[in-house]
């Protein structure tokens, strides 16, 4: 099974909930809260960016893309 990659598709409709970034962190790093984050959700109310960050492994990306109530993700396979 090939293994997929999280990506951002629409980052025009991010509202920044920051729902992507506690989901990464409780399922991806066993913790709770915002610190250090795998996503980051940076930007003003119409203007936010989402950045994530490559170097981390997501495990569970299928998560993050489910519990984004904007649908802002996509899952994408790996081209290696």
């Amino acid at each position: 099974m090939a293994k997929k990659h999280l990506t951002v598709s629409r980052e025009h409709r991010c509202i920044g909930c920051n729902l992507c970034t506690l989901a990464a962190a409780r399922y991806e790093a066993r913790k709770l809260g915002i610190k250090n984050p795998v996503i980051k959700i940076k930007g003003t109310p119409g203007r936010y960016k989402i950045q994530i960050d490559y170097g981390v492994n997501i495990k569970n990306p299928a998560k993050i893309v489910n519990i984004c109530p904007q649908n802002c993700f996509d899952l994408i396979d790996n081209p290696y």
